[in-house]
């Protein structure tokens, strides 16, 4: 009885009254029908056939879909439904946009008029029915490609989103059959022990991940950032860990910044930034003193985006006259830029030139980047061994970085994993190591893993004896008795390889092992390749969830970000040949 009433409240005393029952909406089959005035039946606005109700609108209904096809909704069994709602939650998914844009006025409007017939499910059916469906339908083609791949590579990291909700993603790279390098999302969620961000619980959380993949024996290395828990957490599971080189290379640029000889020069460079963002006036008087349809803007400095300094020290550096220009008209503005500091902010940006474009070059997920890390280092080295400053502060700031680029990322010459890879590729081989002692070590490394690929991959059998005599049979019986070397096949094949002539710069690695006949080296390309250089994959899924969890969506649960990323990312599955 409860349930059928509301409490009402005065000064006086409570009163109990009948709560309002909720008006049921009326079937759409009376936008098709006329009531007759005895209301027993509904006439039919197309043939006039008069329909008997019953007290219901089965048999109105059942009339338009016999004799007015064209007229109804789909019906939800229906396969056009079905993928007009699965296209629907693709876009959801794939363009971030809120479950409520199915109540959005324009987008139903451009719906009916597309397809009459198709009625937009609520957001509830698409959270808590397709969502779930098309995720499970997308993971289980996904498994079935992960089944398939000997070998694999994992990317992670931790991150918080703006409901303060802490969650750690887990990306994996492979090669597929056709020596693609693909990549997709395995989860998004909360560590087990969300309060906790130990290195245990950070190995749990990805134990139960990759569990519930059946992956965990096929990971040849997880990448990640600096931090000491995750290194701890791999050592838990006994994977090997490669440090985030992109990320490295960010932490050596915070290193060369931070020197106080630089602090000045820096300080000011932001200042003026800053008042052009702050004045809207001043901004639009800059842009008009370059007398251009395109003029340039200015780019703040941001801690948390990379080689975000240095792209503002270059956009200064270009526009300064017109900056200039500027600040020497407007009041309570910065003083300019004199013709020293500009020197001294041109060495600067010249120092950390080849920072920038070694974090690009080693940032991507569609091409090889392992391979790259020890030869981008060598260049990093030789060019910043290779600079003549003039200034007092580029001086400093360039004797400085020559002694923690050392101490920041020589040392990944030395790591077992970029040293294979380096060599395995055609365009670097031996020649692509800063100390001929490591690429002799990475030599042995390759020699190792031939060896090991050779000992458990089965040899050619001989052909078939004949039955036509031979004069011959000393010649079978030593066949037959003769125990082939497997360390000297394998050190003849890393000779041949070693020995060839090295490709240009423009080969792509992956393509030239597809094209390759030597089946040992097709199969350590294909373990060691598809490792990434960095994490940047697990970071560039942080905006796209920043997206998703908008201010609009912070009550999003951490199951259905979950699903809607994994949708997001994994949007071209379908694609990847097995």
């Amino acid at each position: 009885m409860d349930r059928y009433l509301k409490r009402t409240s005065n000064s006086e005393e409570n009163v109990e009254e009948p709560a309002q029952k909720k008006k049921r909406e009326a079937s759409i089959a009376w936008d098709h029908f006329n009531k007759t005035a005895e209301k027993t039946h509904g006439v039919c606005k197309y043939c006039g056939k008069a329909i008997r109700t019953l007290g219901n609108t089965t048999n109105l209904l059942n009339h338009l879909n016999h004799v007015h096809p064209d007229t109804v909704f789909y019906t939800n069994d229906s396969a056009r439904k079905r993928k007009l709602d699965e296209m629907v939650l693709n876009m959801i998914a794939v363009d971030v946009q809120p479950f409520s844009c199915v109540e959005d006025e324009g987008f139903s409007a451009l719906l009916k008029k597309m397809d009459p017939r198709y009625k937009l499910p609520s957001r509830t059916y698409l959270r808590d029915v397709c969502l779930p469906r098309e995720y499970e339908k997308c993971k289980e083609t996904l498994r079935g490609i992960l089944n398939s791949v000997d070998h694999l590579a994992l990317t992670t990291d931790l991150w918080t989103s703006r409901a303060n909700e802490g969650y750690i993603t887990i990306t994996c790279h492979f090669i597929s059959n056709n020596f693609k390098l693909e990549s997709a999302i395995l989860s998004t969620q909360h560590l087990l022990t969300p309060t906790n961000h130990t290195a245990a619980n950070i190995a749990e959380t990805i134990k139960s991940v990759l569990d519930d993949w059946a992956i965990a024996q096929k990971v040849v290395c997880l990448v990640s950032d600096n931090d000491a828990s995750m290194k701890k957490a791999c050592v838990s599971l006994k994977y090997k860990h490669l440090p985030c080189v992109a990320h490295t290379i960010n932490l050596l640029v915070q290193d060369i910044l931070k020197q106080p000889i630089l602090e000045e020069i820096l300080s000011k460079c932001k200042t003026v930034v800053s008042f052009f963002k702050r004045s809207s006036t001043a901004y639009a008087k800059f842009k008009a003193a370059q007398k251009t349809e395109t003029p340039y803007g200015l780019v703040q400095e941001m801690p948390t985006r990379w080689n975000s300094v240095y792209e503002m020290i270059k956009r200064v550096i270009l526009t300064n006259e017109y900056i200039s220009v500027v600040l020497a008209v407007s009041h309570n503005a910065p003083s300019p830029l004199s013709a020293e500091e500009i020197n001294v902010l041109k060495e600067i940006s010249i120092l950390l030139a080849p920072c920038a474009d070694a974090t690009l070059s080693v940032s991507t997920n569609t091409n090889v980047s392992i391979s790259l890390i020890i030869p981008v280092i060598c260049e990093l080295f030789h060019k910043v061994n290779g600079f003549d400053f003039k200034t007092i502060e580029g001086i400093a700031a360039a004797d400085y970085m020559k002694i923690r680029l050392r101490e920041r990322l020589f040392a990944y010459e030395t790591r077992t994993i970029p040293r294979i890879a380096t060599i395995l590729d055609p365009r670097f081989k031996k020649q692509g190591f800063l100390a001929q002692s490591n690429s002799e070590e990475a030599a042995k490394a390759l020699q190792e893993e031939l060896n090991s690929v050779m000992t458990t991959t089965p040899r050619p059998q001989p052909a078939p004896p004949t039955e036509e005599p031979t004069r011959f049979s000393f010649l079978k019986t030593k066949m037959e008795t003769t125990v082939q070397s497997l360390r000297a096949d394998s050190i003849i094949l890393l000779r041949q390889h070693l020995e060839k002539g090295n490709q240009p710069e423009k080969c792509d690695p992956l393509a030239y092992w597809e094209m390759s006949t030597d089946e040992p080296f097709k199969k350590i390309s294909k373990k060691f390749l598809c490792i990434p250089a960095s994490s940047c994959e697990s970071e560039r899924l942080f905006s796209k969830a920043g997206q998703m969890i908008s201010d609009r969506r912070t009550r999003l649960s951490p199951s259905v970000v979950d699903k809607l990323l994994f949708l997001n990312k994994n949007k071209n599955i379908n694609k990847i040949k097995i």
